[in-house]
């Protein structure tokens, strides 16, 4: 016999997380722009909804690139990445996290430059960015690779990364980073 979902256990657990958006899924077009809106519809200071929308692009960048979980959709069979997005809405911060399947060669090279990130200082990281700006971007590569860099400037707290193994060949890859709720110019990282 099949195990029937209770609907009414998993909408309380939501609840009690303190989770204002959830989505697990390919991350296409339509369902980002969706995320999106719901985002702006969540009562908080312009500056901070800003804030929280460019860092969920961000994130959702990383997992449609990066995921090694695929998806082919539309009339192109564009290939999207599979992944979970979710935001928490805490006392003094929100919390937004990303998680995808990652290969287990990327795990000690992502977590090494998120340690490096949160070394940092802003002026240490805006300098760092400008680099990897004015560095050639190759056939292939996605992007200049500050995407991190600018969730950590962005955000003001440090980047929160948790890898799980999954089997042989990928790991469970998270990335958590809080937004504080109070509008400070001068974060520090």
């Amino acid at each position: 016999m099949d195990k029937k979902l209770n609907i009414l256990a998993f909408d309380e657990n939501l609840e009690k997380d303190h989770i204002l958006v959830y989505y697990k899924g390919p991350f296409i077009d339509t369902v980002l722009a969706s995320i999106g809106n719901r985002i702006n519809e969540i009562e908080m200071n312009p500056v901070l909804n800003k804030k929280v929308f460019s860092i969920f692009l961000e994130l959702a960048q990383n997992v449609s690139y990066y995921s090694e979980e695929r998806e082919l959709h539309d009339q192109k069979s564009k290939s999207y990445g599979r992944g979970s997005f979710l935001i928490c809405d805490w006392n003094s911060h929100y919390s937004l996290t990303s998680a995808n399947l990652i290969k287990k060669s990327w795990a000690p090279i992502i977590t090494e430059k998120c340690k490096k990130i949160n070394s940092l200082d802003v002026d240490a990281l805006r300098q760092w960015k400008r680099e990897l700006r004015n560095q050639p971007i190759y056939e292939g590569q996605l992007g200049a690779n500050v995407g991190l860099i600018d969730i950590a400037l962005k955000a003001g707290s440090p980047l929160e990364v948790e890898i799980t193994p999954f089997d042989e060949n990928y790991d469970f890859f998270a990335l958590s980073i809080n937004v504080s709720k109070t509008i400070n110019n001068n974060n520090n990282i």
